[in-house]
């Protein structure tokens, strides 16, 4: 198969859709942040899922915004690196969750409890090293990169407006997640994953690719 700008942008489409359809099972699977649940496997797969949902937003996004890039402008820049390093930052805490973490249950539960504790609010006097900063931080880059992104796709016209709408609400609803109780917060990524699977569909789109399938089905770009 040729490797041609529609198969890419469906590609991309594709990963978006994925990934808000793994954030959106995610929250309703997801075990207690406990150091017991740590050492199960039902919390090793849902780290895996955590980390492949990461990768696939990363791969969606991206898409999502070369297709408008010239028409998103600096706005839509600085929404994209932002929004695009806290996917990055979750994929690193994912990957931590599955791989190292079941791994010190024993030798240093103290560890586990502290990363655990770093999303459900639960302090630890264990030595995390810039763990417990870069939590906050990629909260922060997901709220104001979601917006700046959201709000970027939506001035820009070619992608479905009520669906950017829809992302960067999803994103400023995150603050929510001070006033409720965790892990009833988890809900909060339901609009973003919605999101992100109406934004990934609409890239199969003809009309939103720009691109005339019967005249470059054949042009290669790679």
């Amino acid at each position: 198969m040729k490797i041609t700008a529609v198969v890419l942008m469906r590609v991309a489409g594709l990963c978006a859709v994925l990934a808000g359809i793994l954030y959106i099972v995610i929250q309703f699977i997801h075990p207690s942040d406990s150091l017991s649940s740590v050492s199960s496997s039902l919390w090793v797969i849902v780290a895996c899922m955590t980390s492949a949902m990461s990768l696939f937003s990363l791969i969606g996004i991206t898409g999502i915004y070369i297709r408008q890039a010239g028409e998103a402008g600096w706005l839509g820049l600085a929404g994209y690196v932002l929004f695009s390093s806290f996917w990055l930052i979750s994929f690193a805490f994912s990957f931590i969750e599955a791989f190292v973490l079941p791994l010190l249950t024993t030798d240093a539960p103290e560890v586990v409890e502290g990363f655990t504790g770093l999303f459900s609010g639960i302090e630890s006097g264990a030595e995390l090293g810039i763990f417990p900063v870069l939590a906050p931080l990629a909260g922060g880059m997901y709220i104001l990169g979601g917006l700046l992104f959201g709000i970027a796709v939506l001035r820009a016209g070619i992608l479905p407006r009520p669906a950017a709408g829809l992302l960067s609400i999803a994103a400023v609803m995150t603050v929510m997640a001070s006033v409720i109780p965790h892990p009833f917060d988890r809900t909060l990524a339901v609009p973003m994953g919605s999101a992100f699977v109406w934004l990934g569909l609409s890239l199969w789109s003809p009309r939103i690719q720009g691109i005339n399938t019967k005249e470059n089905a054949g042009a290669r770009i790679i």
